[in-house]
């Protein structure tokens, strides 16, 4: 299972990377602008991103043509070994998905809406792809239904393509998508934070505090 967060806001990546319990980082250029930043900011939200425990940080490709989202691709690769490279699953940016994983390069097809997309990412070679579960659901499509059938045709097919699923809102739709064989998961950090928030943990977790206190004095563990 592989959790990633969403974000390029610094502090509350951070503070959730340094809990060893995720992934990494991902990003496109409306989530870099939500947090005030640009792709002149790429290098440093990559620094700092792997200095938090980042095992791999995405950074989408931009550009009409092939040839500038391989260009732009590949100087996003030059950055370091973490960085996994996003371009859009359109014809453009399919061949380029093509040319970078060609080249032994990490790499994402985003903005994938339908089953047919995931066969195209499969024959780039892609190593992700990434399904916006809310948006499906926003334009009246059955979004869980569509990311279990893209599941199981790489399943079927043996592609090494994974479902990187993204636009997720709550966690319940992650147990759904994880009992249908997708294991990766980005989602904001207000969802991150959702992982903890059930209430019956939080008695559990009060009533073993209260229990400690009431049987262990401060001073007695010497061990």
């Amino acid at each position: 299972m592989r959790l990633y967060l969403d974000s390029a806001v610094r502090d509350s990546v951070v503070e959730l990377l340094a809990t060893g319990l995720f992934s990494g980082v991902t990003t496109n250029p409306t989530i870099l602008r939500r947090a005030d930043l640009g792709a002149q900011h790429i290098p440093q939200v990559y620094r700092w991103a792997v200095d938090a425990g980042a095992r791999e940080v995405f950074f989408q490709s931009w550009g009409s043509s092939v040839e500038d989202l391989l260009d732009r691709g590949l100087r996003l690769r030059d950055l370091g070994p973490e960085v996994v490279v996003k371009v859009p699953v359109s014809r453009a940016g399919s061949a380029a998905c093509a040319q970078l994983a060609a080249r032994g390069i990490p790499t994402l097809l985003t903005a994938v809406y339908h089953p047919g997309q995931a066969m195209i990412a499969a024959a780039a070679g892609a190593t992700y792809l990434a399904p916006y579960l809310g948006r499906l659901g926003d334009h009246g499509r059955d979004g869980l239904g569509t990311v279990a059938a893209m599941q199981e045709l790489l399943d079927r097919s043996g592609s090494a393509t994974r479902i990187l699923l993204a636009s997720i809102r709550d966690v319940d739709s992650m147990v759904t998508a994880a009992r249908y064989g997708v294991r990766c998961f980005t989602f904001g950090t207000d969802v991150a934070e959702a992982f903890f928030a059930d209430e019956l943990t939080a008695a559990a977790v009060a009533e073993f505090e209260a229990a400690v206190a009431a049987t262990t004095p401060d001073d007695a563990i010497t061990w």
